[in-house]
Formats: structure tokens, sequence, C-alpha cells
């Protein structure tokens, strides 16, 4: 069993990494790059402007390390055929949920340390925290996700397995009262409830037998969230998405062709139609949008509009060569020459749209118009040369 946990988390790992790798390439990474160093930037802004008598500090807080504990989900690594294969080893399977189990702790753990000293700073300015404070935190919240674990382990149990409802009562009650004690109490309280449900957990609920059909099904659950995840970026076989009409992409694609050109219609109806394309754009979109719209910083405000319709347009650029490889296409009466400029067509207009969307959002809550105005005039700029001169380069290179 030993042998066989580590097997399969090497080779869970080297499947992550493959995702990882295609999400997080070069152009993603200096987005996030940019991203989280202009929300690190604001965020520095924003705690000056504090005090330690705000009323609503302390339940945000509160509202925060009860989220942070539901990262990091208990990984068991099973498969469907286990409950068939593994069922005669039903004693020896106590070992692999307990390697299980203290991997699934040490991840979660981890991730549940570093979101609490993210919010750190904030407690700092709107609470009087000593050096002693913090540790007596820390210590809560590892002891916190142990027992968020304990439940997780006990919720795939034959004995607790139907009572699921209770279980995710469990699963926010707990942490809600060990972080209401810690921040509306002391920390040295909520440390020493966090201790007694701990011991009650390791103990009412130890030696569980395991349900395997639940435990499974918990598994196949967690890596389907993970997959989704994945699937935002790129194209994952396991996540498998519905057919259905949607209406008001008609009018999108009108938009977007041109009458009587079937590069322009091919190209329109498969951007729209392509979920990894299309869902790509609108998402750093949305993203561009948000992150401009709480800048208040004009210069910062300014390069991160840039960057996303940047972003856009390379991401973008790789769908001229969607239809090589379909033979049909080669047989079009068309020259070569008109798909350059049908598919110049979509490109402009995307990124037309897209920087008008965050142009208008880099407005900001302030309702900075002379901002509004500058990143406008940028913006037009910007696309006219990507449209113009970098997608010329880029097709010079591909019809090489």
């Amino acid at each position: 069993m030993n042998n066989l946990f580590s097997q399969r988390r090497q080779r869970h790992f080297m499947e992550l990494l493959k995702y990882w790798r295609l999400v997080f390439n070069d152009h993603f990474v200096i987005a996030l790059f940019f991203l989280f160093g202009a929300l690190a930037y604001g965020y520095s802004q924003w705690l000056p402007q504090l005090n330690n008598h705000l009323w609503w500090s302390r339940w945000l807080l509160v509202l925060w390390f009860v989220l942070i504990t539901q990262v990091g989900r208990l990984a068991t690594l099973l498969k469907r055929p286990d409950p068939v294969f593994l069922l005669p080893q039903v004693k020896s399977i106590s070992r692999y949920l307990k390697q299980a189990t203290i991997y699934s702790m040490v991840l979660g753990v981890l991730m549940m340390l570093t979101l609490a000293a993210i919010a750190l700073p904030f407690a700092l300015t709107t609470e009087r925290l000593t050096r002693l404070d913090i540790s007596l935190i820390l210590i809560t919240a590892l002891i916190t996700k142990v027992t968020w674990h304990w439940t997780a382990r006990k919720a795939i149990s034959i004995r607790w397995g139907a009572q699921r409802r209770r279980t995710v009562a469990e699963y926010w009650i707990n942490p809600l009262i060990v972080w209401l004690v810690t921040w509306l109490v002391g920390p040295i309280w909520g440390l020493l409830v966090s201790v007694i449900l701990l011991i009650a957990m390791t103990t009412y609920y130890r030696n569980v037998a395991i349900d395997w059909r639940l435990a499974v099904r918990a598994e196949q659950d967690r890596m389907f969230s993970i997959y989704r995840f994945f699937n935002l970026f790129t194209d994952v076989p396991s996540v498998q998405g519905n057919i259905k009409r949607r209406r008001w992409a008609t009018g999108l694609i009108k938009i977007l062709e041109n009458d009587n050109h079937p590069w322009a219609y091919l190209y329109a109806h498969g951007f729209v139609r392509n979920t990894e394309v299309s869902g790509l754009v609108t998402r750093l979109t949305i993203v561009g949008m948000l992150v401009v719209f709480f800048i208040p910083v004009n210069w910062l405000n300014t390069v991160i509009a840039l960057l996303f319709i940047y972003l856009v347009a390379t991401q973008l650029m790789p769908f001229y060569e969607q239809y090589q490889n379909n033979v049909f296409t080669h047989i079009y009466p068309v020259t070569h020459e008109v798909q350059v400029k049908d598919f110049q067509r979509l490109l402009n207009r995307v990124i037309i749209i897209e920087m008008l969307l965050i142009v208008i959002a880099s407005i900001g809550r302030d309702l900075n118009w002379q901002r509004l105005g500058l990143n406008l005039v940028l913006g037009i700029t910007e696309s006219y040369l990507l449209t113009k001169f970098y997608f010329q380069s880029r097709i010079k290179k591909i019809t090489k």
C-alpha cells in the first residue's frame, strides 16, 4: 500500500504538471506578475487609510479565515476499479488512507498558512496584535486545517458517509466557532477551542471503515473541480461541454463576420463556438476590467490596460492556423490574401471590443475622465499597431 500511494502520487503530480505548463505560459505568467503586483501595491496603499476602530474589521477577518479553511481538499487518489481490486486489502487500506491524509494535510496547511499571511498586514493595522498573538493565530490556523481534514476523512466512512448534511455543517461550523472566538475573544482562547475540537474529532472518529463508492465519488468530484479550472485555459478531455444554441451569440457573429467571405464566416463562427479561445479572451477581458477599475494610480492603470489588450491579441493570433489541418479549407476558391484580411478583420474587431470594455472600466471608482481619455487614445493606438504591424510580422513567420 505504501508503494501504491507513492506511485499514484507521482503519476498525479506528472499529470498536473502537464496542465500547469499549458496554463502558466509566458504571456499568462507576465500577466500574473503585473496582476499580483498591482493588487499588492493597491493593498499597501489601502492599509494606511485604515485605523484600529473599525467595527467590521474583525468580522471580515472571521469570514476570510473561515473561507481559506475550505481550501485544500482530501486527496485520496482512489480510482474507479479500486472497490473491486483493493477490496481484499481492506485491512491494509488504512495505511494507504493514512498516507493520503498526511499528504493532503501538508498541502492544505501550507496553503492555509500562505493565505493567512495575506490577511496579517490587515490584522496588524486594524487590531493591536503582538508577536505572540500572531504565533497563536498561525498555530490555530494549522490545527483548524488538520481538524478539517479529519472531518473529510470521516465523510468517506461507512458510518458517517450517509450523513452528508452533518458533515457539510461541520466543514463550516467548526472553523466558524474557532475564528469567532479567536477574533472576538482572544487568540489564546481560539487556540484552546481548536485543540479541543481536534481532540474530539480524532477520538470520536477513530478507526472508521471506508465507504469505497463514496470515497471514489469524492475523489472524482475533487479532480473534476481541478480539471474545470484547467479547462478555463486549455482543452481537457475529461471535461465535456454541453451543446446548446446561444441565441445571443447570433448577433455577435454578425458583428464579427463579413458577408460573402467564406473565411470571415468560418473564423467568426469558429471563434464564438470554440470555448477554449473565446472563453480565454472573455476571461482576460473580465479580469482586466476588474483590475483597472480598482487601480487608482494613473500610470499603473494605463500600463495594466495596455498589457491586457496585448495579451488578448497574442492569445488570439494562433487561431489563424485553426483550420490549416482541414483539407477542405484548401479548396476554397479564395486567395491567401483574402484569408489574411478576413482574419485581420476578426482580430481588429475583437481587440476593439475588448479595448473599449477595459477602457470604460478604467474610469474607476473616482470617475477619472482624464484617465479614461488617455487610455482610449493609447488603446486605439495599440490596437492599430497590433493588427497592422504585429499581426503582419506573425503571418510572415507562419507562412515561411
